[in-house]
């Protein structure tokens, strides 16, 4: 057993049974850590089960770890004060910071101003005050359209002759910015409620949850375009075989039937006893870090509340959960999973008990290796009695089959990432039916300042409610299980064998994925269940997001209405403006509702700076008069990583008031090793960090940060007078935050000078 100690506060590291004892003295509370899993699986009971996510996983607002003691704040530091004083004699330290290979945060898009919106360009829609006829405002630069009621529509004359943003127009000189102008004059006019640009709306309902816009892996399977056909019943019920549930967590309310606690074992169970009727999370110490509370991010992407204005949306709004916990600490044994299948399933089991309704829709992000016969019996059992059954593939980059996926009667589930290309953890054995959204997080192709994870509910062992990103095979699986409810949902006479063939059926190319694999699409499965296409156009891009590194010149893209109506090709924009890009429309002809359009795509980077460029490009089509878009993301880089042109600061910094006492810089030119001279004896913390925005603050939001050893576990160094210290490595990554609800904000550090 390896011992750390900080100060009077000691852990005990257990690698024997992955979990942190602590001993604190009878003056301080409990201290709560708050970091990052690192082990590849997590190994279950008598067969190694895992629950199907890779490393690194979480992300959210509070430092890992930091500890608030009274008013004092303290690392994994002693806690006796740093340098800085003391004798003549002083130190040496040097070492080095590993910078990672990441796309800089900084690229995080700024929202749409009013004027970038579609809209009918020169027309502003007025809201009249009671008692005010609309003739009274066709004055001073705006002639009436039309009225009726309390709306009335005019042209602003500022407007007219004006060209329009998609028209090549300037953003200043634009009809779209000079319609915004007058609307905003036209609001301050004495009866006028509220007046705006007459913006297009386009049909695909948007949830306006307040992380949806971060959730790339949704219009990748074209759920938006598949929620105007349905979102969800709450007759369909879904069952998530895992580590239970955080209940409390805001974006899960009104969702849950009786579920069920199958682990038989209390210590397992960590809840004082074994099997009962509560499958409450309460951790499952999965790692010398904490808990991993693995089954509310799987809860949340299946089936957290959307259009709520609250975190995340789930695929179904609608659907219930019925949580069955059987991931424990350790793990889950054998036959705690299998009785978990059976008890979903509505059949007997060894816990006696049975739910009242069956569930439509079991998913499992869990597996281990090799064929299990016990489970096998218990999934044909969960099938046979009607249960589609889905389960998560593995994140062994392996072509080996893991149980239970591998079973004829499961529906195994790879994971791609943001460019529909096999995520590089996902198992690819040839018993993988589907692929869905895994994610990657150690990439930010799409630029928004995050890793490329699936973002769903998340909490922690301090009782934290948040959201955080994270990939693997685990995160893939609840995808296709929720769009298996939103299949059942629009046709509830569906069997899970049916459902399962219009899944797999259905399904469209990926990016090359292994075995002629296909990507789940929400849209056509569940237009496939309604018995044929929308009453509307649906525009559809194929891919979403197309990322061109630092070497791809060229690419194409699908273009399909799968939908209803003729569409027939308007404009395309971009913003921002990307002089670097030409693209060739080919097929341009009215269509159908199912022809194809390809756009042939073309990058120049000549003369670009070397940096990262990214833009959206707006495709636009009419069905007479009716706009319909489709957003594409475009991202390129010209020259070395970005992150290679960073300045790191090194700081040694007193643990206890966190003040910086010394300081140094390295950059790529000397491979980011660094050395500070004339350090004083005492103890200190030594963290680096980016400082991009040149505020003089490290460890803020959009930068690289560290510590040493590790920013999951900083400890102390302790300098002796006149002995130098060397080798210090230790690496940095990206400070990003979602939303944290009841955690004490991180420490940041401010710079010498």
């Amino acid at each position: 057993m390896r011992r750390a100690g900080v100060g009077s506060l000691q852990f005990a590291f257990s690698p024997e049974t992955s979990h942190i004892a602590a001993r604190f003295p009878a003056s301080f509370a409990v201290a709560q850590l708050r970091v990052r899993r690192s082990s590849q699986c997590h190994v279950l009971a008598s067969i190694p089960f895992w629950r199907s996510h890779p490393i690194d996983t979480t992300m959210h607002t509070s430092l890992r770890p930091f500890f608030l003691f009274g008013s004092t704040v303290c690392w994994l530091a002693a806690c006796g004060g740093g340098g800085g004083g003391g004798g003549a004699a002083t130190s040496t330290i040097s070492g080095q910071v590993r910078v990672p290979e990441l796309a800089p945060a900084a690229l995080a898009r700024s929202e749409f101003a009013d004027w970038q919106r579609p809209m009918l360009p020169g027309e502003v829609v007025v809201w009249l005050e009671p008692g005010h006829a609309p003739e009274q405002l066709a004055t001073d630069g705006f002639d009436l359209v039309r009225s009726g009621g309390s709306i009335a529509v005019y042209s602003a004359q500022a407007a007219q002759g004006k060209s329009s943003l998609r028209d090549g127009a300037t953003a200043d000189q634009s009809s779209e910015r000079a319609t915004s102008d007058a609307a905003v004059a036209m609001g301050d006019r004495p009866g006028v409620r509220c007046a705006t640009p007459n913006f297009l709306l386009q049909r695909c309902i948007t949830p306006n949850d307040t992380f949806f816009a971060k959730q790339w892996h949704y219009p990748q399977i074209n759920l938006p375009q598949a929620r105007d056909l349905t979102q969800g019943s709450s007759s369909v019920i879904v069952a998530v075989l895992d580590t239970g549930i955080v209940s409390a967590h805001p974006d899960f309310a009104g969702r849950f039937v009786n579920g069920y606690d199958m682990i038989s074992s209390a210590a397992a169970a960590r809840d004082g006893n074994g099997r009962d009727a509560n499958p409450e999370d309460v951790g499952d110490l999965a790692t010398p870090q904490g808990s991993s509370f693995h089954g509310t991010h799987v809860a949340g992407t299946i089936g957290a509340n959307g259009n709520d204005g609250v975190g995340v949306a789930g695929v179904d709004w609608n659907c219930k959960l019925m949580i069955v916990r059987v991931l424990g600490q350790g793990g889950g044994s054998v036959d705690d999973i299998a009785n978990g299948i059976l008890f979903a399933a509505g059949l007997a089991n060894g816990s006696g008990q049975v739910p009242p309704q069956r569930a439509d829709v079991i998913n499992m992000s869990l597996g281990g290796p090799g064929l299990n016969a016990v489970l096998e019996q218990a999934c044909d059992a969960a099938a046979a009695a009607g249960v589609l059954l889905v389960a998560a593939a593995g994140n062994d980059n392996s072509s080996q089959p893991n149980s239970p996926a591998a079973f004829a009667s499961v529906l195994s589930v790879g994971a791609v990432d943001l460019l529909r290309s096999r995520a590089p953890y996902s198992n690819f054995s040839s018993t993988v039916d589907i692929w869905a959204p895994g994610g990657d997080m150690g990439v930010d192709r799409n630029g928004d300042g995050h890793p490329d994870g699936v973002l769903s509910c998340m909490s922690d062992d301090a009782g934290a409610l948040f959201f955080a990103f994270e990939n693997g095979t685990s995160m893939a699986s609840p995808h296709v299980a929720g769009v298996a409810a939103l299949v059942k949902a629009a046709n509830p006479a569906l069997t899970a064998s049916q459902i399962r063939s219009i899944l797999t059926a259905t399904a469209v190319n990926g990016n090359g994925l292994p075995n002629s694999g296909k990507l789940v699409d929400a849209l056509a499965a569940v237009q496939s269940a309604q018995g044929g296409g929308a009453s509307v156009p649906l525009l559809v891009s194929t891919p979403s997001a197309i990322d061109f590194g630092d070497s791809a010149t060229t690419s194409a893209l699908g273009l399909e209405n799968r939908g209803n109506g003729n569409l027939v090709f308007d404009n395309f924009s971009f913003q921002p403006a990307a002089p670097w890009f030409s693209g060739l429309l080919s097929d341009v002809t009215p269509a159908n509702g199912i022809d194809l359009d390809s756009m042939a795509i073309t990058i120049d980077r000549t003369g670009l700076a070397n940096g990262v460029y990214q833009t959206r490009m707006t495709l636009n089509y009419l069905d007479m008069a009716t706009m319909v878009s489709v957003d594409v993301e475009i991202r390129i880089q010209v020259g070395a990583s970005p992150v290679s042109a960073d300045t790191v600061f090194v700081l040694l910094v007193d643990p206890i008031t966190l003040e910086s006492l010394f300081e140094t810089s390295t950059t790529a030119g000397s491979s980011f090793a660094f050395a500070m001279a004339g350090v004083a004896a005492g103890d200190y913390l030594l963290v680096a960090g980016t400082d991009r925005d040149n505020d003089n603050i490290l460890g803020d939001d959009g930068e690289l940060f560290g510590a040493w050893p590790s920013l999951d576990v900083p400890q102390a160094i302790t300098i002796t007078a006149g002995v130098n210290s060397s080798d210090l490595e230790f690496g940095m990554e990206d400070f990003v935050a979602v939303q944290s609800t009841g955690t004490t904000p991180r420490p940041t550090f401010r710079r010498k000078s």
